[in-house]
């Protein structure tokens, strides 16, 4: 009998018929590859869901320590000869010096290196260390003021003739802009009782400079502002900004402040993540269905049928 290089392939436990070597290494390596694609993308799906996790509970530790600072703030808010709508801000910015500047001194000479802190550099690290100065201050001030609903801008001052010598808030009030500065726990009065934003200290340095503490470094001298580094990122950010000036206009865009859409970090990173992951759903899903169909295309009972195949086993016998 003429013995042909062909493998049995059941198609039954009565019957079997017989299918081409390269035919049969063909469709195991499909299968090899299909599980190994299946391997990547259960893995995926996983470390996606595991980070989801984690930046849902990063996120809701920082906001329940903000909203418990919140509810100290309400709770000492009781100054009359305050105005009522500005109490809140300055209630706010006392605490955040307070709590900063002793935490500050308490970090100084200490190193918290970790991965949290040097990569994400959420702003329950500022919270917590005091160790970023200006920056990080103003950061803990504008994260609380967030409890209240108030809009904010960071301001970066001209010192020394570089923007960003220096790191001040601005609030916005029904009055107009507020600037408070935690790291000296410093805001400003006009000669009618209301808060003076960063425009009007500039505009009359010699009048507002008289309000300082003592130890107020007189370097800052609110010589000039801008909100964002529009140079920080070559290309991409210069092109932003002339998409803003085109769709926003001007003033608004000059006045746009980047840094308070990274504010809250976990948050945004959750969201970022969730993007991904109900993609990787829909191309897993997708890629299941098609094959689904490809594993019914390739079945060797369809591709050959028992009663097509008896013909040809007859003559090879």
């Amino acid at each position: 009998m003429y013995q042909a290089d062909y493998h049995l392939y059941p198609i039954s436990p009565e019957k079997q018929f017989s299918i081409p070597m390269n035919l049969f290494h063909k469709i195991r390596r499909i299968g090899l590859l299909r599980g190994k694609s299946k391997f990547i993308l259960v893995f995926l799906n996983g470390f996606l869901f595991a980070l989801l996790l984690y930046f849902y509970m990063e996120d809701n530790y920082e906001k329940n320590l903000f909203v418990a600072l919140a509810s100290y703030v309400k709770s000492e808010s009781d100054n009359k000869a305050i105005l009522p709508e500005d109490s809140v801000l300055l209630r706010s910015l006392h605490l955040v010096h307070s709590v900063e500047g002793s935490r500050a001194k308490i970090f100084a000479s200490q190193e918290v290196n970790a991965w949290k802190s040097e990569l994400i550099q959420p702003v329950t690290y500022d919270l917590m260390t005091g160790k970023k100065a200006c920056g990080g201050f103003c950061y803990v001030l504008a994260r609380l003021l967030g409890e209240f609903n108030v809009e904010v801008r960071f301001a970066q001052m001209k010192v020394d003739n570089e923007y960003g010598g220096h790191i001040v808030i601005e609030a916005k009030t029904p009055n107009g802009w507020a600037v408070l500065d935690p790291s000296f726990d410093v805001f400003f009065t006009k000669p009618d009782g209301q808060l003076a934003s960063f425009a009007d200290v500039q505009g009359n340095w010699d009048y507002y400079k008289q309000q300082l503490p003592q130890d107020y470094n007189h370097a800052y001298r609110y010589a000039g502002v801008r909100y964002t580094n529009w140079e920080k990122i070559p290309v991409i950010m210069p092109v932003v900004k002339n998409v803003m000036y085109f769709t926003m206009g001007k003033e608004k865009t000059d006045s746009f402040s980047f840094r308070n859409l990274i504010l809250k970090k976990f948050s945004l990173l959750f969201n970022i993540t969730l993007g991904i992951y109900l993609l990787l759903i829909y191309f897993t899903i997708r890629k299941f269905i098609r094959n689904r169909q490809r594993t019914v295309y390739m079945n060797p009972n369809i591709l050959f049928p028992r009663k097509s195949m008896e013909p040809v086993m007859k003559t090879i016998a």
